[in-house]
């Protein structure tokens, strides 16, 4: 058995008193104020360096944009945006109007700030709406004429809910008719995309108790589908008849007759589909407008200077094409057609003209367009842009090919549907129609019939400009 051994004795180990304070109770002390100390840094502290709450602003219309003291924000999209604490001069603006302007008062939450969002809510309601109607009827109309020229949508091109938009702020505004905006937006429905946005628009308008109207939404689905009807349509020709002015110009008379062709109602021939037009008498130029001509409305109006590209394009007049290989010149003529230039400045070139001579030019109509092809229909194919004169003067020249010709008619992709056609300047944002194909086109690819479409803005080596003059 082991022996037992003796342990020395040790003397005990005692923690020194602080003052008049057992060690125990200064320890508790202690831990208690590390405790008080971290509960102060993680829950006082920061909200009282950081003051102020995560606001939310609503509105019961859409996309309004918000500025906090003078400094873009954000919007009305369901985030949260931290503001300090204190009074702010609040700013709601939408599509660049403001409709409201107010104080905001921020408190000053200082408990958990760190762990729990102090949140508010702001909702936005319009106090200043003037303009503002037309200002959202504007962008929507924008908007679908962009979207309309998009035939299938994926992942990456996504199509907005333009026309529920479009309702929930009408309804925000408290307009009880849109009977007749409403139905030229219906005009732009060619994707399923666009006719389910509009049947979901044309919901909120039924809940809200507005008037609108719309295309037959029947029709709609059989054109999108591919399963509309075929036209039977008695088709009325112009008579092609003309007389030449010996200045350049042919005149026609006024006439009533059928533009388009009968054929399947859908997506791919909604631009052929037959339509009844008249026209009033006019007299159409024999020949495009020349770069010599083009140049003397420049030298006379300088803001449509190729040097003043950068303006043009900042002023949506233009693109980076506009005059792209032309060189004007006054010095010598030259009877080449003036290409590369816009539609609004053939707009510009007519007006100077109009105001310079007395007399009113502009760009036809496509159904001016269409009665003087017809007039044509003897004469060869252009394949180029020189002019080709017979010396016959039996009707004008490169009716067909050559270049592509600005009208002033507004392009609405269903407007043939509902038997309308539309002027350009009555439909600002629309792009517009464009006739007879270019020399860079097949011939049998291209009729009086065929219809283009172009960006107002849009500049093109294949495009130039064919006079309008009133009758004289």
């Amino acid at each position: 058995m082991k022996k037992e051994e003796k342990l020395v004795d040790v003397e005990p180990v005692r923690l020194p008193s602080l003052g008049p304070m057992r060690p125990g109770k200064y320890i508790l002390i202690s831990l208690i104020t590390v405790i008080l100390l971290a509960l102060f840094l993680l829950f006082f502290l920061p909200g009282i360096i950081k003051g102020g709450r995560y606001v939310t602003f609503t509105s019961s219309m859409c996309g309004v944009g918000v500025i906090i003291d003078g400094e873009y924000t954000g919007s009305t999209s369901g985030t949260n945006y931290f503001i300090e604490s204190g009074s702010h001069e609040a700013e709601y603006i939408k599509n660049g109007i403001t409709i409201g302007k107010e104080t905001l008062v921020i408190d000053h939450p200082v408990f958990a700030t760190l762990f729990i969002r102090r949140t508010q809510t702001v909702d936005i309601v319009p106090s200043q709406t003037d303009g503002l109607y037309e200002s959202i009827l504007d962008n929507t109309l924008e908007g679908v004429v962009s979207y309309s020229a998009v035939l299938s949508y994926d992942e990456t091109y996504n199509y907005p809910p333009l026309y529920t938009s479009y309702a929930r702020d009408v309804s925000a505004l408290g307009i009880s008719d849109v009977s007749s905006d409403f139905h030229l937006l219906s005009s732009f429905v060619t994707t399923k995309e666009m006719l389910d946005d509009l049947k979901s628009a044309a919901a909120i308008l039924d809940e809200n108790g507005i008037k609108y109207s719309t295309l037959d939404i029947t029709v709609l689905e059989s054109l999108i589908s591919g399963n509309g009807d075929n036209t039977d349509v008695t088709l009325v020709s112009p008579s092609g008849e003309t007389h030449y002015t010996s200045d350049g110009f042919y005149s026609y008379s006024g006439e009533s007759f059928t533009m388009g062709v009968n054929g399947k109602v859908s997506t791919e021939n909604m631009n052929t589909l037959p339509i009844r037009v008249s026209t009033s008498g006019f007299d159409l130029a024999g020949f495009y407008v020349t770069e010599y001509e083009y140049a003397l409305f420049v030298r006379e109006n300088p803001y449509w200077a190729k040097d003043n590209l950068e303006t043009l394009i900042a002023d949506g007049m233009a693109d980076d094409y506009y005059l792209a290989g032309i060189t004007l010149s006054t010095a010598y003529v030259s009877n080449l057609p003036v290409r590369n230039i816009s539609w609004y400045a053939a707009d510009a070139y007519c007006r100077w003209l109009s105001e310079k001579t007395g007399t009113t030019y502009r760009m036809p109509s496509e159904a001016e367009w269409y009665q003087a092809a017809s007039s044509a229909e003897d004469r060869p194919y252009a394949t180029s842009i020189l002019s080709l004169d017979d010396g016959t003067h039996t009707s004008p020249l490169s009716m067909l090919g050559g270049l592509w010709e600005f009208t002033s008619s507004a392009y609405v992709p269903l407007s043939r549907i509902e038997g309308m056609t539309y002027d350009a300047e009555s439909l600002s944002s629309s792009d517009i129609i464009v006739k007879g194909g270019s020399y860079i086109n097949d011939p049998s690819d291209v009729s009086k019939e065929t219809v283009g479409v172009m960006r107002r803005e849009v500049c093109s080596d294949y495009t130039g400009l064919r006079l309008v003059r009133e009758n004289i």
